[in-house]
Order: structure tokens, then sequence, then C-alpha cells
């Protein structure tokens, strides 16, 4: 039907006819607000990919150690003085996270209280399959 009014437009006026209808144009507009969309999820997708694969190359802060008979390690941060100034040693605060990673939150709840003077010491640990343990684990063999 198209090629006839195509062809019967040719025939009465002696050129194609190049306009659209407004519907037309609405249609050209919603599909290339559409591509824009999906370019631009294509992209971010992308970036987080990459930024994720290089976020698994860092090394957590800490050490790892071996618990319940070496079945499983646990990770284990500490930051803040050994000693008082006169020597004598200090309190350390442990913080866990619970079912969450300490660094989620606590860690910079810790570090402002070491920064104001609240508490001098403190270590957190993250249970395993959590935090650093679970992304530690998949990128190197126990």
């Amino acid at each position: 039907m198209q090629w006839g009014k195509t062809e019967e437009e040719e025939r009465l006026t002696g050129r194609p006819e190049t306009r659209r209808t407004l519907l037309e144009w609405s249609a050209v507009l919603l599909s290339s607000i559409a591509l824009g969309v999906l370019a631009l999820v294509v992209l971010l997708m992308t970036l987080t990919l990459t930024l994720r694969a290089l976020d698994s190359h860092l090394a957590p802060p800490g050490e790892r150690y071996w618990v319940d008979s070496n079945k499983y390690q646990i990770h284990l941060f500490c930051s803040g003085n050994k000693t008082a100034p006169d020597g004598g040693k200090t309190a350390t605060v442990l913080f866990e996270g619970g079912e969450d990673p300490v660094e989620y939150g606590l860690w910079q709840f810790a570090d402002n209280a070491t920064k104001n003077g609240s508490i001098s010491r403190y270590c957190f640990a993250d249970r395993p399959g959590l935090g650093w343990v679970s992304q530690y684990h998949s990128s190197q063999t126990l």
C-alpha cells in the first residue's frame, strides 16, 4: 500500500513526498531516545565491570588468619598505637560487623573515634564470606 501511495504522489506532484507526519516524527524521536538510553546503559555497565575488575586486584588492609582448625580464614585489621605515650599498653576496641562487613560504616566510625581521641587503637574482624574475606577468597586460592 505504501508503495502505491508513493507512486501516486509522484504521478500527481512530479516528485516523491519526503515530509513526515507528526506520528512518524514522534516514532523517530522515541526510538532515538530509547537508543540513547540503551547506549548509556551499555556504557555504564562496561565502566562498572571495568572498575570491579580493577578493584579485585587490590589487596585488603590487614591480615587473614586461619581459625577453627584451619577450616577457614578471618580477616583482621588493626589501626592505632599499641602503646601509650608513657610506655604502657593501650586498650584495643574490637569491632565486629555482624551480618554486614565492618567496611560498610563501622570503619569510618572507628577512624573518627581515633582521630578525636576517644579511642587510641581499634581492630575489626570480618566474618568469613563477608567483605574482603569473600572477595579475597574468590581472587586467590587458599
